[in-house]
């Protein structure tokens, strides 16, 4: 076995007791931190502590303890340069050959404590440094950040002795990821602190490659903020002979929220990014009178559970079918559409990120959730996924929109029609659900045109509120949300 000697340093200890007995049992000697060294010898490993290693003692109450040339030199020494081999040679210092530390995560410090001195204190300065001297010369050193890849290493080493190249690379990105995130994090709130700083730090992962992002020329490259819980954590591409594009994904997104929010079955159909017609809790007639909308469907993605539905769209030329059933995953193989499997989970966050070329915005998360009829909730949430301005009618189980993002509540309105024609909808009684004030004639006309019964709406300007009043003059239920919930 070509590794003789490791560093251990770690605040996360999962794991550790068994690849530290691994170590010890294989003759490698360990050297640790006292901290690191008191959990492995109460485990029966033997450990050399650094002090006794370096003959330096800890100074500074800590601050010092593992900054040592013994310890770096025998870290950053490259095999087979004369003038290292040289060094090491006249110092006394042995070639140490892997390096595992992992940090006390900095933010979990924050939370308990805002005090300058203590967070300094608690700032990592030598086993940060040890990580990255590791992650530099990774062709000599193994370095290891993440408990998870324990596993692999003892595999590698088992098999050949060794841990090969590629794998020493991909460990070193881990460790410079780690790293370079500990920083920032130190970063960002120590600007928080000072309230001094103008930086944003944000660290995004890699989830894929796209069919194509906005047009078929354009590549395109999935990502999601990092060790952020995100829909794509809930999300199984069943079909993965085949990518999405940016407008599929978009219509995913929706649906996954909206559905998210149900209690029941529901059966839905978006595109390009807005939701255009379905059913809460569908019955056998609504499945086919679905079906028949969806046989003059091109692209767009539907939510379904019904597996006898699923395999009805097998030829249709829609985009994506999504669903949280479990499929057999061979038999989509001759699916038109994509196929995504979902698992319902509601996200939560405190803020999100509004992105347009250059126009990038960080704003405030806020859900705003209503009481009102079951039916009237799930067209709600619906209106909280489309751009303003947006319009969704609800009738018993049966919704419709087609509409977001209108010059104004008339155009919107309109297209409501449009959709509900398109659709075989008739717009009589049921709701109406507005992500804007009413603020005209026109749309009180519509209102009692269509006989509308209930109305959910933002809070009205001062000007707009004669509008409210006469909705209730009307005997037109209105329910006035919270405070406004309009997105651009």
């Amino acid at each position: 076995m070509n590794i003789k000697k490791a560093i251990i340093s770690t605040y996360n200890k999962e794991g550790l007791e068994e690849f530290a007995r691994f170590l010890y049992e294989n003759h490698v000697e360990i050297i640790s931190t006292d901290g690191t060294a008191e959990f492995l010898e109460s485990k029966g490993i033997k450990v050399t502590k650094i002090q006794d290693y370096t003959d330096t003692p800890e100074i500074l109450n800590g601050r010092v303890k593992s900054i040592h040339p013994k310890l770096f030199g025998g870290v950053l020494a490259k095999v087979g340069n004369k003038d290292h081999d040289a060094d090491l040679k006249n110092l006394n210092i042995s070639r140490i050959d892997l390096v595992v530390v992992n940090l006390y995560p900095f933010d979990k410090v924050a939370e308990k404590t805002t005090k300058e001195e203590q967070l300094l204190e608690y700032i990592d300065i030598g086993g940060f440094a040890l990580l990255r001297a590791a992650a530099k010369n990774y062709r000599d050193v193994v370095p290891i950040v993440d408990p998870a890849d324990y596993k692999s290493v003892i595999d590698s080493i088992e098999d050949c002795g060794d841990v090969p190249l590629h794998n020493r690379r991909k460990l070193a990105l881990k460790s410079f990821y780690s790293t370079s995130r500990y920083d920032s994090t130190i970063h960002k709130i120590f600007s928080e602190l000072f309230a001094s700083e103008k930086y944003e730090h944000e660290f995004y992962e890699i989830v894929g490659m796209l069919r194509y992002g906005s047009n078929p020329l354009q590549d395109a490259t999935l990502l999601k903020i990092a060790e952020k819980e995100s829909m794509f954590d809930y999300l199984e591409n069943l079909t993965k002979h085949k990518s999405p594009t940016l407008r599929i994904l978009k219509d995913i997104k929706l649906l996954f929220n909206v559905v998210s929010k149900t209690e029941k079955d529901f059966l839905g159909f978006a595109k390009k990014g807005v939701f255009v017609f379905g059913y809460n809790d569908p019955s056998e007639q609504d499945f086919e009178n679905f079906f028949n909308q969806a046989s003059k469907m091109r692209g767009g993605v539907i939510f379904t559970n019904n597996v006898e539905l699923i395999k009805k769209l097998k030829e249709f030329k829609i985009d994506c079918i999504l669903t949280t059933q479990e499929l057999d995953k061979e038999k989509l193989l001759s699916y038109k559409s994509m196929v995504f499997k979902m698992d319902k989970k509601i996200i939560k966050k405190d803020y999100e990120y509004l992105i347009d070329e250059d126009l990038v915005i960080k704003q405030e998360y806020r859900d705003l959730n209503i009481d009102a009829e079951y039916n009237e909730k799930i067209a709600f949430e619906i209106a909280k996924q489309h751009k303003s301005d947006t319009v969704v009618y609800v009738n018993k189980n049966r919704i419709f929109s087609g509409v977001q993002n209108a010059l104004n509540r008339k155009i919107a309105l309109n297209i409501l029609k449009i959709i509900s024609d398109e659709y075989d909808g008739e717009l009589k009684g049921g709701t109406l659900v507005f992500d804007s004030p009413i603020n005209s004639e026109f749309i009180l006309n519509k209102i009692s045109e269509w006989e509308i019964k209930s109305v959910i709406v933002p809070p009205a300007l001062p000007k707009d509120e004669q509008y409210l009043e006469i909705l209730k003059e009307r005997e037109i239920n209105v329910l006035v949300t919270p405070n406004r919930y309009h997105k651009y």
